[in-house]
């Protein structure tokens, strides 16, 4: 019997500083329990690999029976159309066909996937597809304190019943934001993708959800916003446990960890074990501190802004 394979493509625009993020991500895949294991790191430079991290990583691969090889973009009318690239090869993978277990996962350069990730996506993909569902993941940082962070909330989500599902006794909640800045299919899923508008780079750009999206977000989101179940905000849900904490093996590491360091951005600032908050006045009541914090983190970069330009000028 022929072991299903896992093929993966990397957006990873090559600049020096960004490779030992990379290398977080290929470290995590090293560490997968599958056979089959096929990566392409997609490339504007193929300088990136040259990099000495990566050419003992590439040794790693070999070592461990994984494939690791480049691709080098040419021909883009933008950069970021790099995170496009990858769509040509899934086309390839779909139709030339395989085992209905055969995976395709599409990430950036910082996103680090590990094996309690890729064993949570394979569990629950058969029962959530049965409900028009998606196994979801959230990007989380590592904080100054040790503290899982969410890259992502700006705030809170209050939980709607309606956004509440369980599963075979496990409860699932859909985020209110379901990037991750990658995505997982399957053969079918593949097929339902290409037969959607989300695979074509210009016609994505005019569905509603793209408004305030770069190319990037809506390559990412592939099917986040197509076929959605009635009443819920897209087709991924994530596993929680009794007081809505999100499980760690839905939680995928940003090893950029920026936003979470930053005085400025008004990401990074909420801990993950917080961002799902049941409805009420305390939930409002912690969204509304929040919301003067931001606004005076807007306010101070603002200022500090102005006086950097003074002081250049």
């Amino acid at each position: 019997m022929t072991s299903p394979t896992f093929h993966v493509s990397v957006a990873a625009h090559y600049v020096p500083g960004r490779v030992p993020f990379l290398a977080d991500v290929l470290r995590a895949i090293l560490d997968w329990d599958r056979r089959h294991v096929e990566v392409t790191l997609v490339t504007n430079d193929l300088a990136l690999a040259e990099e000495p991290l990566l050419v003992d990583l590439g040794k790693r691969f070999e070592e461990r029976g994984f494939a690791l090889q480049y691709d080098k973009t040419h021909g883009m009318a933008h950069p970021w159309h790099l995170t496009w690239w990858h769509k040509a090869a899934l086309r390839e993978w779909l139709d030339a066909g395989g085992t209905e277990d055969d995976l395709y996962m599409y990430i950036e350069d910082d996103i680090v996937v590990d094996a309690d990730n890729v064993a949570y996506f394979t569990k629950w993909l058969p029962a959530l597809k049965a409900k028009g569902c998606l196994p979801g993941f959230l990007r989380f940082e590592k904080g100054q304190k040790g503290e899982a962070i969410s890259p992502d909330y700006r705030g809170y989500q209050e939980v709607l019943d309606s956004h509440r599902m369980t599963v075979d006794g496990q409860e699932f909640i859909a985020p209110s934001f379901p990037y991750w800045a990658g995505f997982i299919m399957d053969r079918e899923l593949a097929a339902e993708y290409f037969a959607s508008p989300w695979s074509d780079l210009e016609i994505a750009d005019t569905m509603p959800q793209s408004k305030k999206n770069s190319c990037r977000v809506q390559s990412a989101w592939a099917l986040t916003h197509e076929n959605v179940p009635a009443g819920l905000p897209s087709r991924y849900v994530v596993p929680v446990d009794k007081e809505m904490n999100p499980l760690t093996c839905c939680m995928v590491w940003h090893s950029a960890n920026n936003y979470s360091v930053s005085k400025t951005y008004s990401f990074g600032t909420v801990p993950m074990r917080s961002i799902f908050q049941r409805p009420g006045p305390l939930a409002k009541g912690k969204q509304a501190l929040w919301n003067a914090a931001a606004f005076r983190r807007r306010v101070v970069d603002k200022v500090r802004r102005s006086v950097s330009g003074l002081g250049r000028g």
